[in-house]
């Protein structure tokens, strides 16, 4: 099977003119023996060259390294080639701005132990430096960059507005866009690469980069860097993992990191954003408007889940009594609106809108009338099948069977087969019971 290097995605080339160059990882021949092979398929994956990579002996590689295995196994792999390497680590959320974390200072011993640290930064900082001195990264060329600013600036504040508008944001396509992608590129020195750990592909057609899924569906993040412009290509995550196996990295057990992009999981989310955006309690209601009981905060929920209610107000419909969803959020001001069933029609979206939609190419593209899409609302979700019209600068995307539960806030992202077309924020929805933003 011919593959395409996943771990190390794509790099992007740093001009002094602020002109970036994509190269996409090619496909290269078939692995010999000694090459590892995926536990999970039994299929051979082959380790890239430097023509694979569109790069030459020499060349001056910048790897993001955040401490997880996806990166780490990036750094690994391009240190078998002949280039100059340096490792940078991103800090970009800030402790003391957290709930629970204690104050720290920014000034840490190289050789502090990452599991003496109280900090998910520190911990992380002390993987990427384990993993850079495992790899023989000599010391002067690992450094930590400080985006804190950038990132409450540019990511959480922006979050923070979607919250208090009752929408669900999703601060993981806006950190790829202006961080990862944005605010640290200004840290890459003129006429070097920058080398990353996401999972998506880029392709050359007619002299442009276009953006694909993945080889690994489950952990393809073209749904995220679908509002990027420099999209990566990708190695299933188990081949990834058992090369950093392979080669004793530190950080070849570490669990995958969840949660919000750099601020990490939280025990109680809901409490997490009750500390920037003030909850404002109301109503749960049903479809007649009827009190079912009290509710927290918009913020608090979003549209799906399920809506642990403690005191049900008494004299409700029996199907009141059961389980309830979460259908709508800022009815009659700041009312939410819960139905008994998962599948109930104030659920189910046959179609979205956008009016600040991100195309890759630049444009729309121009299809025939009928042609058929797909398109995600969500991370690791199935893809649905959808079809799209352009009205100025509006974007509809109608769904042939109707999504469940599409929040306002979030992305809607749209792929023609395997190549993504780009992504909007979702402004409106048409649900089944007649609903419309």
């Amino acid at each position: 099977m011919r593959v395409t290097l996943g771990a190390l995605r794509t790099c992007v080339r740093h001009r002094s003119c602020s002109a970036f160059r994509l190269f996409s990882t090619a496909a290269a021949a078939p692995a010999p023996p000694s090459q590892p092979t995926s536990a999970s398929t039994s299929t051979r994956y082959t380790l890239p060259t430097l023509a694979d990579l569109c790069l030459s002996e020499g060349d001056n590689v910048v790897v993001a390294v955040s401490g997880g295995v996806d990166s780490s196994v990036t750094l690994r792999l391009l240190s078998e080639l002949p280039l100059n390497l340096s490792v940078l680590f991103m800090r970009n959320w800030d402790p003391v701005l957290s709930e629970n974390a204690p104050d720290t200072s920014l000034t840490l011993a190289y050789d502090s132990p990452a599991t003496h640290s109280p900090c998910t930064w520190e911990r992380d900082w002390a993987d990427a430096r384990s993993v850079a001195r495992a790899v023989g990264i000599p010391d002067d060329k690992v450094r930590l960059v400080d985006l804190t600013s950038e990132y409450w600036t540019r990511v959480f504040e922006p979050s923070i507005a979607e919250w208090e508008q009752a929408r669900t944001p999703n601060p993981d396509v806006w950190c790829n866009r202006e961080i990862k992608f944005g605010a640290l590129l200004k840290h890459i020195p003129a006429g070097h690469f920058l080398a990353t750990g996401h999972y998506a592909r880029v392709r050359r057609e007619g002299g442009r980069a276009t953006l694909h899924r993945a080889r690994d569906m489950n952990k393809d993040q073209t749904f995220y860097l679908s509002q990027a412009v420099f999209p990566l290509a990708g190695l299933p995550k188990p081949a990834v993992r058992e090369l950093a196996r392979k080669w004793d990295l530190p950080t070849a057990e570490r669990r995958e990191s969840m949660g919000l992009c750099f601020i990490g999981k939280r025990r109680n989310f809901g409490d997490f954003v009750s500390q920037y955006v003030p909850p404002t309690t109301g109503w749960f209601v049903n479809e007649d408007g009827e009190r079912v009981g009290e509710h927290k905060g918009l913020s608090q929920y979003t549209v799906g889940q399920r809506a642990r209610i403690l005191f049900l107000k008494p004299g409700l419909k029996p199907d009141m009594w059961g389980k309830l969803f979460v259908a709508r959020k800022g009815v009659n001001g700041n009312d939410i609106l819960v139905v008994p069933r998962t599948d109930h029609p104030a659920l189910m979206c046959h179609e979205l809108w956008s009016d600040d939609f991100t195309w890759i190419a630049g444009r729309a593209p121009q299809l025939d009338e009928g042609h058929e899409l797909v398109a995600q609302v969500r991370h690791r979700e199935a893809p649905f099948r959808a079809h799209m019209r352009v009205e100025g600068r509006r974007v509809y995307i109608t769904f042939p069977e109707p999504v469940r539960a599409v929040p306002l806030g979030q992305v809607a992202a749209l792929w023609d087969g395997d190549k993504c077309l780009g992504s909007g924020v979702i402004k409106g929805t048409h649900t089944l019971d007649g609903y419309k933003d």
